[in-house]
């Protein structure tokens, strides 16, 4: 099985309302944008900026009356028990739809990770955090997060590194977000959207701003980008089970760039890490 490194931002789905640009405000109401609703999972909302670039922000670190639009106007994805759970290569051993205790079994068996915490956090975070790369990318160990359908299943894992304070965002997090970019390339294939490496001042508490979309073999996605939590900066690799609609960067609202989600893209290079 190939290794399927990852990001964070950026589910698609279906709209309550049709899609229509309006302004967003931080919870503090001291900052905001102009962005359209594209998906929520209840947890996190996905927009789509003016200029084109997607942003994955927790529900939390927005407005109080920007939570109650999200909740009011739009249905969380579907994640109920009876829906079938996703399938498919997901990093390293992993698979979609593996429980729990697969999960902890393969990454302990992994050649790839390492365990960074103990029994106690393990027991107190469950497995989000406990598990780092061994080797460094970039100059900086990854750790893994995972998110569950709820039926059980593994349907989302995401990389991320130790955060850094706003000065060292870009000498410490580039050397890592331009290698993932030529690890990702040689496994995937060229990417379906590419932007560069995104300005500290781009961001906000609680968002994840992409920057780069692969598609895998399976039909998986890959999204590479930058993130804050707090005073903290760190790159963020996403690997989910959904199809994400690339948007073309710079483009007006409404636009779609030449690679449609179910267009044919190049087949990835033979990689063996």
């Amino acid at each position: 099985m190939r290794l399927l490194l990852i990001i964070s931002l950026i589910l698609t789905s279906t709209m309550v309302a049709p899609a229509a640009m309006r302004m967003w405000r931080n919870l503090e109401g001291d900052r905001s944008f102009q962005a359209e609703y594209l998906s929520s999972d209840g947890a996190r909302v996905t927009l789509k900026r003016r200029d084109g670039r997607i942003i994955t922000m927790s529900i939390r670190k927005l407005h109080d009356q920007d939570q109650a639009w999200v909740r009011s106007n739009v249905a969380p994805k579907d994640l109920s028990a009876d829906a079938p759970p996703p399938k498919g290569a997901a990093f390293d051993q992993l698979e979609f739809g593996d429980n729990r205790n697969t999960v902890e079994k393969k990454l302990k068996a992994s050649a790839l990770v390492t365990s960074a915490g103990d029994g106690i956090f393990l027991g107190r975070t469950g497995l989000n955090g406990i598990y780092k790369t061994k080797a460094t990318i970039g100059g900086l160990h990854c750790f893994l997060f995972f998110d569950w359908h709820k039926s059980g299943g593994l349907r989302e894992v995401t990389l991320q590194t130790q955060p850094v304070s706003k000065g060292q965002y870009v000498t410490s997090l580039q050397g890592n977000w331009s290698e993932l970019i030529d690890l990702l390339n040689k496994l995937h294939g060229r990417p379906v959207q590419a932007a560069e490496f995104p300005r500290a001042s781009e961001l906000q508490d609680g968002a994840i701003l992409g920057s780069h979309l692969w598609y895998t073999e399976e039909g998986h996605s890959v999204i590479l980008g930058t993130g804050q939590e707090g005073v903290g900066f760190n790159v963020v690799v996403r690997i989910t089970s959904e199809r994400i609609r690339p948007v073309p960067i710079g483009a007006p609202s409404g636009t779609t760039g030449g690679n449609e989600p179910d267009n044919p893209l190049p087949k990835p290079s033979d990689f063996n890490p």
